[in-house]
Parts: C-alpha cells; structure tokens; sequence
C-alpha cells in the first residue's frame, strides 16, 4: 500500500462563513459520527502518520472535535487542523490539552465582520502548548502582493508581537516568515477551485503520492481539492483502504498523474499543479 504524508478527513461540511473565494459545496450538509471517525482510523493508520481534519467545512464547528483529536492520539496520529479561528477563543482551553494536535493554520484572510477577530485569535495561541505550530495564512493576494486586508492584518500582527522593522519587511516580500519559535505567516496567491472545463492545466500533481482525502460521507478522493467528490474512488465505510487503492479508477490514475497526463477531467482542468512547475 501506500504510504501518505497526509490524510485529509473531512469531519463536517458546514460553515459557519460564506466566503467570496471559496467554493460552493453541492453535497448534503453533514457532521462526521464518532463511530465512523475511528472506523476512518483504524483503516488509515496503516497508510499516514498525519491527518487534517478538513477538505471543505469548519472542524471547530463540530461538537465532539476534541473527543477526535483524543482519538486520533489512541491510534498515534498526529492532527492538523486549519480553521477560520472565529470559535477558536472559545475553544482553546480544550485545545491546548490534545496532545495530538500538533499544528493549526489560521486562515486570516477569511471573509468576517468581528473587528477584534485577530486579536482574539492572537490571545488564544498564546494559550496553547509550546508544542503546537501555528500558521497565520494570507492567502488571498494577487501577484504576490497584499491587498489592502493583508497589509491590515500585517499591521496588527506588528503590533500584537511587536515585530521588528525587518521582520515586516519580510511579510511584505517573502511568503513564509517566521515570528517566533513556533508562530508563522504564510502568504500565497488566491487559487481557483477545480471544476471540470475545457481548459488542459499542465503540472505535476501530488495527489496518490503525498495524499488523499476522505469527505464525511466516506468517499475517497485523491486530493483535498475535489471538494464535491468528483472523482470517486470508493468509500471507506464500505471497503478497506487496501481495496480501494487496489481498483482501477485509483491505479489509472495514480499512474497517469505521475506521466503528467492525468485522465481524469477534473484534473485536467484543475489549475493548481500549475504551482509545482516553479
């Protein structure tokens, strides 16, 4: 079998933001139970030592999270979470005692009307373990360049950590910066959402080499990116993961997108292998 850096689940499809940059999700709208989280565990343990509790959805929404991250320590997982952070402040005091809970990227660049939105979420890291890497995410520039929100939000980050004149220099040009032993921002240009059109995107993708993801309903993906479960390639509730990456859908696949022509149509069209040509 093979062996993924990642495993993304997907333990609720709901939101509680509506943003302008993020894609639609067509399914029913649902929230992962605790016996169908550890059937996901006990199957994708053999296959990763790592999981995000995302592909579409807000994980800090559903009501037994920590109890997930517990579980995903009793299999010897470790968890990443990316979130848009507004439940953080309330969460955090059960957060910092999950030992498995090694990283959380916030997304910033998320589309709310709190006006202490940031500094709450600032409060809240300094709550948890040392331990624990965190991720300021701004992903929504254009050209690499920060928009007026960005530019925003790098002020109050100056601000909260009293960061140097340097160090904000560096937010401004570099994508990836590093603010103190465990905190960092990371910057990146707006992506698009694949969806299935005439355009041929040319690009290595890591999808079945490095990941796959599982949406709550239980069907697997190849990546965090078909959102809408597209491409099918089974579900884990019905079949192992050994089955699964044992059908042909999954192998004509994974062979096809390491030749870099990918027969399926949503990854012909999706545009973000087009990041590892650089």
């Amino acid at each position: 079998m093979s062996k993924y850096r990642k495993v993304y689940i997907e333990i609720t499809n709901n939101c509680n933001l509506n943003c302008s940059f993020c894609s639609p999700v067509t399914r029913e709208k649902k929230f992962m139970t605790k016996e169908q989280f550890e059937h996901i565990l006990k199957e994708i343990q053999k296959v990763t030592n790592v999981i995000y509790l995302h592909v579409k959805g807000e994980p800090l929404l559903h009501p037994n999270l920590v109890d997930f991250i517990k579980l995903a320590e009793k299999y010897h997982l470790t968890v990443h979470l990316t979130t848009n952070g507004i439940l953080f402040p309330k969460l955090v005091d059960s957060l910092k005692d999950c030992k498995a809970l090694h990283k959380i990227n916030f997304s910033l660049h998320c589309e709310q009307n709190n006006k202490n939105y940031e500094e709450n979420i600032f409060k809240g890291v300094e709550k948890l373990s040392k331990d624990t890497v965190v991720i300021y995410r701004l992903w929504t520039l254009k050209n690499n360049k920060l928009d007026k929100k960005s530019t925003e939000i790098v002020e109050k980050l100056k601000n909260y950590y009293n960061l140097s004149t340097e160090t904000v220099e560096k937010l401004k040009k570099e994508n990836n910066v590093k603010i103190s032993s465990t905190i960092y921002v990371d910057k990146d240009n707006e992506f698009e959402w694949p969806e299935i059109t005439s355009h041929k995107s040319c690009g290595y993708c890591y999808a079945l080499k490095t990941q796959i993801a599982i949406l709550v309903d239980g069907t697997v993906v190849p990546c965090c990116l078909d959102s809408n479960g597209i491409i099918n390639l089974g579900n884990i509730f019905n079949e192992t993961i050994e089955e699964i990456e044992k059908s042909s859908r999954y192998q004509n696949l994974k062979k096809s997108l390491q030749d870099r022509k990918p027969i399926e149509k949503l990854c012909q069209s999706c545009t973000f292998k087009e990041r590892n040509n650089k």
